[in-house]
């Protein structure tokens, strides 16, 4: 049977502290929401630095911090919909405003030269 690792107080380490991938979860995500499976899977896919010594597998927590700066995403601040609006709607009303005269030109002289009834 497996012996429990203790996890070291955070004032014994510093950023630059080898830990084990199930001791640097707890550390860096003390609510639990990350293992040390994750951590590892994090290394295999190349998101997260580690070190392989002995058959174990350490990181440190500027690794990890250094992971999620990476993957931290930047949220744009929403514009107000009035102004979009009215800067699109311009465009795209002299855009539609010719195009549709274009296509009635084009049906009408199709209705003078085509042999049909003409639409209603």
């Amino acid at each position: 049977m497996r012996r429990g690792v203790r996890t070291p107080d955070r004032s014994e380490i510093t950023a630059d502290t080898p830990l084990s991938l199930d001791v640097a979860a707890r550390i860096a995500f003390p609510d639990g929401s990350m293992s040390g499976l994750t951590l590892r899977n994090a290394a295999t896919r190349g998101d997260l630095g580690y070190a392989k010594i002995g058959g174990r597998v350490y990181t440190t927590l500027a690794d990890i911090e250094s992971m999620v700066a990476a993957r931290w995403v930047k949220i744009e601040p929403r514009q107000s919909s009035q102004r979009r609006k009215s800067a699109e709607s311009v465009e795209v009303r002299e855009e539609a405003g010719a195009a549709t005269a274009r296509a009635l030109q084009i049906a009408e002289s199709l209705q003078q030269t085509l042999p049909w009834k003409k639409l209603r």
